[in-house]
């Protein structure tokens, strides 16, 4: 005999479960009818109370939902210009003289130099680069304290 897969077992559990509910469901169909009959005059009542307030509660809301709709659309459009600004690959190059440098690589270059000097990549919260091409150098800043030279 195979082993049952899961689904297989739940199956069978549910048709057991079904067969053995069939009597019970069998006796409560009149009862349920007679409710049903019994209370459609009730539920007709409520709705045609209600339909005025349906339509008024329509009426009001529809210009606020035409609002947040074009709140909405203005919320799309701003983070859509803004995922592209941000998807957009950017390298800006310095050239001076005989030289061409990106400004990425000066910013790597000046964190491996404040690293060389015993300091550990946690220590950077910030970092400002001065260029000075007629040193052929840019200075670096680390947290308004901390400062260096590094060579074009």
């Amino acid at each position: 005999m195979a082993k049952k897969t899961p689904e297989e077992r739940i199956r069978e559990i549910a048709r057991e479960v079904s067969d053995a509910a069939a009597p019970y469901i069998e006796k409560a169909q009149p009862v349920v009818e007679d409710v049903k009959s019994k209370a459609q005059p009730y539920v007709e009542d409520i709705i045609s109370k209600a339909e005025p307030v349906i339509d008024m509660v329509k009426e009001k809301a529809t210009p606020v939902a035409m609002k947040a709709s074009k709140v909405a659309q203005n919320a799309k459009e701003n983070i859509t210009r803004q995922a592209a600004r941000l998807a957009c690959n950017e390298e800006v190059f310095i050239q001076y003289s005989d030289h061409e440098i990106r400004t990425t690589d000066l910013v790597e270059r000046a964190k491996a130099d404040f690293y060389s000097r015993g300091n550990k990549p946690g220590d950077i919260d910030q970092i400002q680069i001065y260029i000075k091409p007629s040193d052929n150098a840019a200075y670096y800043v680390v947290n308004h304290k901390e400062t260096g030279r590094i060579e074009f």
